[in-house]
């Protein structure tokens, strides 16, 4: 009985060390209570009511106002010519043909000239006789009637020759095909030794300093566009606005298409450059818009991120339309004057707290006006 006492007393003893322990120990295996992640740095930029309107996008090429293949006047074999890229002025050389004939027919039209002038220095002394002999009626007025004859029979042959001349004159000097303007020669179409005929080209002539860009639109936006209106050339991620310089009003009956020329910088883009022009294809109209990457694209639905008046984010569903100068039209419940996140977004979840800095709001907003 002694002996079962004392195992009971041992056996209280063991379980009032025991308890403490397994308390220490469950409190050291519990896990520490997870601090709150700090504020996410963003950029914001406000939601703006604006006008709008909605565009057709065409596709362009940039060309040469002046781009001319020159042509040979004369017949003749080639003895010079211009190489491809050889920048020239107008009035110089393209090519240069073979000018022997015409200059041995110049010969013959001097020899052929100075022979009826000396004729017709005769037939003037003599008439002048003949009219003294003729006022002294010592010879009939027939013979003096005739000699004058002569005299201006002479006179037109001297004018004749002298336009045959003038005429060889003038050949010779078209057997240089000269630029009728600055340009880059494209390319040669003849080289040297060819013959060519009149009409035949010599070189392609490039004017890159005047440049516009040709592009098509369906006629139905002929009463939205204008000759000095602004439009929108896009190359690749690049976007400028030029104005409309021309404006063809008639229609294709194919394509039911009209032509548009825009006014280019001088060496903006290399002639032959493909563009996309955005025009517009409806009246403008007032519009919510973001700034383009105020906007997050996902595969469930577009979304946008506002920072409400806690400085905790707040995912707002939108579906966006018209696109103009990085501003974004969208439908949903994002209200002018909204802070949207534009920087710094992509991570942010639903009532994350965030901290606004102006720096990055300012980029953006250099970006939107680009």
């Amino acid at each position: 009985m002694r002996t079962l006492h004392k195992s009971l007393i041992a056996a209280g003893l063991a379980a009032v060390l025991i308890v403490p322990l397994f308390h220490w120990d469950v409190d050291a295996s519990a896990p520490d209570a997870k601090p709150e992640a700090p504020p996410a740095v963003v950029g914001v930029a406000p939601a703006v009511t604006t006008e709008l309107a909605p565009r057709h996008w065409a596709p362009g090429s940039v060309i040469s106002r002046q781009d001319a293949r020159v042509a040979s006047e004369q017949d003749g074999r080639i003895v010079r010519v211009a190489e491809v890229g050889q920048r020239v002025r107008a009035g110089e050389a393209l090519a240069v043909l073979d000018d022997t004939a015409l200059k041995l027919r110049e010969q013959e039209g001097q020899a052929d000239l100075a022979r009826i002038q000396a004729q017709l220095d005769m037939a003037t002394r003599q008439e002048q006789r003949y009219a003294q002999l003729a006022a002294q009626q010592n010879i009939a007025r027939a013979q003096h009637e005739q000699l004058q004859a002569d005299r201006d029979m002479l006179v037109q042959e001297r004018a004749r020759a002298q336009a045959l001349l003038a005429q060889t004159r003038h050949q010779r000097t078209q057997m240089v095909v000269r630029a009728p303007f600055d340009g880059v020669v494209a390319e040669r179409s003849v080289q040297l030794g060819e013959y060519v005929t009149t009409g035949d080209a010599v070189a392609r002539l490039v004017d890159t300093a005047s440049q516009e860009v040709r592009v098509r639109a369906p006629v139905d936006l002929a009463e939205h566009l204008a000759v000095g209106m602004s439009v929108v050339v896009r190359v690749g991620k690049s976007e400028r606005t030029h104005p409309v310089s021309a404006l063809v009003p008639v229609g294709d009956e194919a394509s039911r298409q009209l032509e548009l020329r825009i006014a280019m910088d001088a060496s903006e883009l290399p002639v032959g450059s493909a563009v996309d022009v955005g025009m517009p294809s409806a009246r403008k109209r007032a519009v919510v818009a973001v700034p383009r990457d105020a906007v997050i694209l996902r595969r469930e639905g577009d979304f946008v991120l506002r920072v409400a008046a806690d400085n905790k984010a707040e995912r707002l569903p939108v579906k966006t339309g018209t696109e103009v100068e990085g501003m974004v039209e969208v439908q949903g419940a994002v209200k002018p004057g909204d802070r949207l996140i534009v920087r710094g977004g992509e991570r942010i979840e639903p009532g994350q707290s965030v901290e606004i800095r102006q720096d990055l709001a300012t980029a953006t907003a250099s970006l939107s006006r680009r």
